[in-house]
């Protein structure tokens, strides 16, 4: 009902469960698909596998009460385009449809946040080689985490730090990096990073 007040966008299905959600998907080959992470049947990170390889083209944005940061990671790692928060208003929800069907990444700023915090928090609990990849961490590096963790976006860190936000996308890639985060997750986080700066 939300959706359908937009008139560039249409409501083409709707799906109960995860095994029609993947039926109606290859049926239908829609644009955009908002995919619920927790559905009868199937959940949504176990049908999105499939969901993808039924209908390539279409770009899924996982949908959840949970911001929990394993979803988040598990979800952009499996192929999702975003992740919502189910708490988002009507205009956020459009917002990032918009977004994904233009070619971005979406992510809701706290929860990449929340994200990125996590991950660094794991990095220094391990007790492996990686935790020393965070001592490489330049000065200007860790400000630049400290800044991101805090919610600011690229623009906001580079005024607070005197540097260009072309700088501080540079010193976030150099991070995850360093970091050890895979290469495809380093990816899908920077374009996260750039979309919201």
């Amino acid at each position: 009902m939300l959706l359908e007040r937009e008139e560039d966008l249409q409501v083409v299905g709707e799906a109960t469960d995860g095994k029609q959600a993947l039926s109606m998907t290859e049926a239908l080959q829609p644009d955009i698909l908002l995919l619920d992470i927790r559905m009868p049947e199937v959940n949504g990170l176990d049908v999105l596998p499939r969901i993808r390889a039924k209908s390539p083209g279409t770009k899924v944005l996982i949908l959840s009460g949970y911001p929990e940061d394993n979803f988040i990671v598990e979800a952009l790692q499996l192929g999702a385009k975003g992740y919502l928060s189910k708490t988002l208003t009507r205009a956020d929800i459009v917002k990032a449809i918009r977004a994904t069907h233009a070619g971005e990444l979406w992510a809701e700023r706290k929860l990449l946040t929340q994200t990125l915090e996590s991950l660094l928090h794991r990095v220094n609990n391990l007790n492996e080689p990686v935790p020393e990849a965070v001592e490489t961490l330049t000065d200007r590096e860790r400000e630049v985490v400290k800044w991101v963790i805090q919610g600011m976006t690229n623009k906001e860190i580079g005024a607070q730090l005197g540097i260009s936000d072309k700088t501080v996308k540079s010193h976030l890639s150099n991070i995850f990096g360093k970091l050890k985060v895979s290469r495809r997750l380093e990816l899908l986080l920077y374009r996260i990073v750039d979309h919201t700066a």
